[in-house]
């Protein structure tokens, strides 16, 4: 039930695209539109959302191809101001010159470079840790993959995770073993849980020998999980401190600000901090149902 509830075969998200010029040089560049896809593939407790035939985000951040400038696709219609043109051609700049291949930025770069001119452009904190939030889940594609797995947040992967341990306790085969223990680690990492998702790496790289596919698959979520997500991830929180003591922060989105610090801390091993703003979150009169009942989970699981 389990192999077959993680396994399914996912289709592409269907894309069209125009050519539009860049707002800073004229260069064409590509503006993605979605045409088709699904959501079925649920969410994450950070808000992510997934579509079984693939994720949009990917395409959603436009780079022109000669400056490098990364925009929202819906945005790049929009004017630079004269006088801002060197400021944001030197973040562009700057941003690239961090990279290890800056001619070409993997998605989550694109991500930041783009938070880079937004900034510049004077866009409000919690946009910008909208985008890195952005990024963090496109490193997080890389690593989990797609799956049809009706992944409704938290308490859906608790019980994914609950029914995995009855399936390794049956007599599988090896590479039925190393099948489950690799969804589980994914599913232990959409739900934010870092110890269980190395617990099960860690098993299936003991489950056998592993052939070059394996061993670049683990290398690679390896890397996701522990160095490009979190980087990301910090980057969110800071922005999210900042709308915190912003004067125009709204006050719903001071609470969805305290509720993404939260579950990001959490996703960072950060236990207190996480704690502390999961009940802020409940303290808040603004705060939305869904997330509501999501720190409520979660407090209730650190309190235990």
């Amino acid at each position: 039930m389990l192999l077959s509830l993680l396994l399914r075969t996912a289709l592409a998200t269907g894309l069209t695209h125009t050519e539009v010029p860049c707002p800073l040089d004229g260069s064409p560049v590509r503006q993605f539109h979605k045409v088709s896809g699904n959501t079925s593939g649920g969410y994450d407790s950070d808000l992510a959302r997934y579509s079984t035939r693939g994720q949009f985000r990917t395409h959603a951040v436009s780079t022109c191809p000669v400056d490098f400038l990364s925009l929202y696709g819906t945005d790049l219609k929009m004017e630079i101001p004269e006088a801002q043109k060197a400021q944001v051609l030197a973040v562009i700049q700057h941003a690239r010159s961090q990279l290890s291949n800056p001619d070409d930025p993997e998605v989550w770069e694109r991500y930041g470079i783009a938070a880079a001119v937004y900034r510049v452009l004077g866009h409000h904190p919690m946009a910008l840790a909208q985008l890195y939030l952005e990024a963090s889940w496109t490193a997080r594609d890389v690593a989990v993959g797609v799956y049809v797995g009706g992944l409704e947040g938290p308490q859906a992967a608790t019980a994914i995770l609950n029914a995995g341990a009855a399936e390794l306790n049956k007599a599988l085969s090896v590479a039925n073993r190393k099948t489950v223990l690799h969804n589980l680690a994914r599913v232990a990492h959409r739900a934010g849980l870092g110890a269980q998702r190395d617990t099960f790496l860690h098993a299936f790289v003991e489950a056998g020998p592993m052939d070059a596919a394996e061993q670049h698959t683990i290398e690679r979520f390896q890397e996701m999980a522990n160095q490009v997500e979190p980087k990301y991830q910090n980057l969110a929180i800071l922005e999210l401190k900042s709308a915190l003591i912003s004067d125009v922060t709204t006050p719903k989105d001071r609470t969805l600000a305290h509720y993404l610090i939260a579950d990001l801390s959490r996703r960072l091993g950060k236990t207190k901090t996480s704690l502390s703003h999961y009940k802020q979150v409940l303290n808040q009169e603004e705060a939305d149902q869904h997330i509501a009942d999501m720190a409520r989970f979660f407090v209730g699981k650190m309190d235990e």
